[in-house]
């Protein structure tokens, strides 16, 4: 063990929180570029293109880098590094076979699964991402091992460079095909056929090969970084290290632990497919049923954008795109709060291996509080401000302004599911740690189950239409936190302190949320409401982001105030001996 430097629980979150907030940044920015540039209707196909991909690519992963970084965590925490190295030559034989068949699988789905949601036109788009899914997998290979090495640096610095690519590359291709036009379009013998809307199509596929590009940029880098850096194990180590077990016996020990989290991973992503498919097509059939209902709950938007009964099609790819942008928002706490879970896994494989329940209390209860700290004011603000962030973000756009005032509620409504999906995540990850893979798939069928029911038999009434995918994913998220914390609680003995976990967070949390209401209400009932912002700096934005710094102030004042804020949080921060010390005699920290 000598010579090799472990990050923390929360050292390993807060890398890898720091390079989550660098990339979410750029990846709002550049999908803000991309939606104010080619619509919601482009938005449709760019999202249409995530949809088939982002599931098919956890089922080709299959909860394979959870099996690395839970396997590495227990051989280094017995000293068998012998084990490690050969576990990474295993892990990554298999990783770039699920990469191929993963891409290859893309490419057989592209025609029948855009065809099915009468969506040809993301043809492109969904071909132009399918490259993309080879070099992921890989990509995850290194990263599942070095985080079970309690490393997460790495990790950080691929996902920088794969954001930074996807908005370079990005930006240049979608300038270059809408600069020079869709034209080139007529010289593809195959997509011609199939492609309608050329210049929107053709512009989100080149922003969707600008995130093919990016993931081959951070492969790149950690190929290199492992060339010429190595393992991460000190050679003293190695050399001191047991004989590794055969490759037979650790690969059949990495299946034995990836079985269970494979088939964790294959109920949630292929109910992620079907949950995607079932919203676009329900959508489009409510749509061809009831036109006339549907266009009477939007009449902002059929007099901006022209639709008629014959345009369901685009009709749809509009909803859709628009729906699209508000689940982006949705997504941006969960991103945080799963860097709880992935740094959670290594730390809590160790101390179950060693049956140190002290750790295993302690971190527990810190993923879940410091989840719900970042979760609930970001919830309830969103709902709290819903109109005004898409106002901020695409009030600018005439082609989507219109749509802003019929989808804050949709994003309202998802403030509140947000909640419960953040802790989705970090409670499986903790559950797959302590040898509970069983019960994420239990809870994942119950809970897919119910979101399928309810969007098929909710989006196809004309007056939920597409706010039933709430309603499901409400459902969903409830049944998995609640299902996972029960068994998680009973399994590794441990008692919850509901009020400081849960109701001194939300108790902060709607503060906050009242002053950011009130300020912007009052402050908007002085500004003339329009359809369209002149400007990102109009007077309407900039209430929006006082009402933001407002409320995130009344936040952190109510933490200390309430004393939820720990010592050990604030450690493990730069310089944060000298500012726990600091609060410490004031008596605002717990």
């Amino acid at each position: 063990m000598a010579g090799r430097k472990k990050q923390s629980l929360l050292d390993g979150a807060l890398i890898l929180s720091a390079a989550i907030i660098a990339v979410k940044l750029i990846g709002v920015f550049f999908k803000l570029y991309v939606t104010l540039k080619i619509g919601y209707d482009g938005r449709g196909y760019y999202a249409t293109a995530y949809n088939i991909y982002t599931p098919i690519y956890s089922i080709a992963l299959a909860g394979f880098p959870t099996a690395v970084s839970k396997m590495v965590a227990a051989k280094a925490a017995a000293g068998k590094y012998r084990d490690v190295k050969a576990l990474f030559g295993i892990s990554m034989r298999i990783f770039t076979i699920a990469g191929a068949a993963g891409t290859v699988l893309i490419l057989l789905l592209a025609y029948p699964f855009t065809k099915s949601i009468k969506s040809l036109d993301s043809i492109p788009s969904v071909l132009a991402i399918a490259p993309s899914m080879f070099f992921c997998c890989v990509m995850s290979g290194y990263r599942g091992y070095y985080q079970g090495l309690r490393d997460m640096t790495p990790s950080a610095i691929s996902q920088v460079l794969e954001a930074g690519g996807k908005l370079v590359f990005g930006w240049l291709l979608i300038n270059s095909v809408m600069a020079g036009g869709a034209s080139f379009a007529d010289k593809l013998p195959v997509l011609r056929d199939f492609v309608t809307d050329a210049g929107q199509s053709y512009a989100s596929a080149a922003a969707i090969m600008g995130v093919t590009i990016g993931s081959l940029m951070g492969l790149l880098y950690l190929m290199f970084r492992h060339m010429l850096i190595g393992t991460g194990i000190p050679g003293s180590a190695i050399r001191r290290a047991p004989h590794a077990a055969s490759k037979s016996a650790l690969t059949r020990e990495f299946i034995a632990i990836a079985i269970p989290i494979a088939v964790s991973a294959l109920v949630s992503n292929i109910t992620t497919l079907i949950d995607n498919w079932t919203v676009q097509n329900r959508l489009q059939y409510v749509l061809d049923a009831n036109y006339g209902a549907i266009a009477a709950m939007y009449p902002g938007i059929v007099s901006a954008r022209g639709f008629t009964a014959e345009l369901t099609e685009p009709f749809k790819a509009y909803l859709f795109g628009s729906y699209d942008t508000v689940l982006e928002i949705k997504n941006i706490v969960p991103t945080f709060t799963v860097t709880l879970g992935l740094s959670a896994i290594p730390v809590l494989s160790e101390a179950w291996v060693n049956r140190d329940k002290k750790t295993i209390r302690r971190s527990v209860n810190s993923v879940i509080r410091l989840t719900m700290l970042l979760a609930m004011p970001a919830g309830i603000g969103m709902a709290a401000l819903s109109k005004e962030i898409l106002y901020l973000l695409y009030g600018t756009s005439e082609a989507n302004a219109p749509a802003i005032p019929y989808i804050a509620p949709i994003l309202t409504m998802y403030g509140i599911s947000v909640i419960f999906l953040a802790l989705n995540q970090p409670i499986t990850n903790m559950l797959q740690a302590i040898d509970r893979m069983d019960v994420p798939i239990k809870a994942m069928a119950i809970g897919a189950t119910l979101k399928i029911v309810a969007n098929y038999l909710l989006v196809s009434i004309p007056a939920i239409n597409i706010r039933g995918a709430v309603i499901g994913s409400l459902l969903c998220n409830i049944v998995i936190d609640a299902y996972g914390m029960i068994v998680l609680r009973r399994d590794a003995r441990l008692r919850f302190n509901y009020r400081a976990l849960f109701l001194n967070p939300l108790l902060c949390a709607l503060a906050s949320g009242l002053v950011a209401f009130i300020i912007s209400k009052t402050a908007n009932l002085f500004i003339k409401d329009t359809v369209m912002a002149p400007s990102f700096l109009c007077a309407r934005n900039v209430v929006t982001v006082i009402s933001v710094l407002a409320a995130a102030a009344v936040y952190v004042f109510a933490l200390f105030f309430t004393r939820s804020i720990r010592k050990q949080d604030i450690l493990s921060l730069p310089m944060g001996e000298k500012i726990a010390k600091v609060l410490e005699k004031r008596g605002v920290i717990g």
